[in-house]
């Protein structure tokens, strides 16, 4: 990883070059200005697609869990193409992001939420490749639901999130905030029940490379915000729920995800 972020600004001067195409005395080369812009556009794009795919998901709907109600699972979210890369080159890191997921009621209206993915807990250190040996991710949040399915048509709910990335030479924090609804439906003869839901939410990233590890004094710091809408569906069949949902950043382009969680609740 070092190598890749020691030769960024090399990289940038040389790869809008095709010299299969362009002959060496029509050659102009970058200059540091215009080396240190698309460096800096470049790390921000880095920031903006790992901060929005890693980011804390709560994966449930409006309707509380009751203060004895928990669920306890894993999810799974997609990552989109070459989410991990910095200048057309990619990390060696896995196309999805497994997580392990709890919630907990803490009051009839108050839900509290963790997520963690520590991948050298599952793999051996050897089996992991260079770029993800120190990967960790982790989350949570505080749900509190406004209007109860008892006492109202909807559910309604307001959550406020916090999520850290870590990486050996990158690290970023994302705070968000979202507002949902969701409406369960109970079939016939069958002890099945459906929540469909969904909500719009604001996300803040703030992402910091290693110093060490930039040069020609592009920003070392980058702080993004956009707003997020998402749907998705709850399944309970008796103590076992099946979640599945969409993520959609409003303005971020191309970062659209599927998020899966498998798991028990009571």
């Amino acid at each position: 990883m070092k190598s890749i972020l020691v030769l960024l600004f090399v990289i940038a001067l040389w790869s809008h070059v095709s010299f299969a195409q362009t002959s060496f005395s029509n050659f102009n080369p970058m200059s540091l200005d215009e080396i240190k812009t698309r460096a800096n556009a470049e790390l921000k794009r880095f920031t903006e697609l790992t901060g929005v795919v890693s980011n804390f998901r709560t994966l449930a709907p409006a309707s509380p869990l009751g203060i004895w109600g928990f669920n306890v699972g894993v999810e799974v979210t997609s990552l989109p193409q070459n989410t991990f890369q910095i200048f057309n080159r990619p990390l060696n890191l896995p196309a999805y992001f497994p997580r392990f997921h709890a919630a907990k009621g803490l009051t009839p209206n108050l839900d509290a939420e963790i997520s963690l993915f520590l991948p050298r807990l599952v793999l051996s250190r050897d089996a992991l490749p260079q770029e993800i040996e120190a990967l960790a991710v982790y989350g949570g949040g505080l749900k509190y639901t406004l209007l109860r399915e008892e006492e109202f048509p909807i559910s309604l709910a307001v959550r406020a999130t916090y999520n850290r990335l870590y990486l050996s030479f990158f690290k970023s924090d994302t705070y968000g905030a979202d507002v949902s609804v969701s409406r369960s439906v109970k079939p016939p003869l069958i002890p099945l029940r459906l929540i469909p839901y969904a909500g719009i939410g604001y996300m803040a990233i703030n992402g910091e490379f290693k110093k060490s590890l930039i040069a020609l004094d592009a920003s070392q710091t980058h702080t993004l915000q956009d707003y997020r809408y998402f749907g998705g569906l709850s399944t309970k069949l008796f103590i076992f729920n099946l979640t599945s949902q969409i993520d959609a950043p409003a303005t971020f382009k191309k970062i659209d995800s599927v998020s899966f969680k498998i798991s028990i609740e009571i």
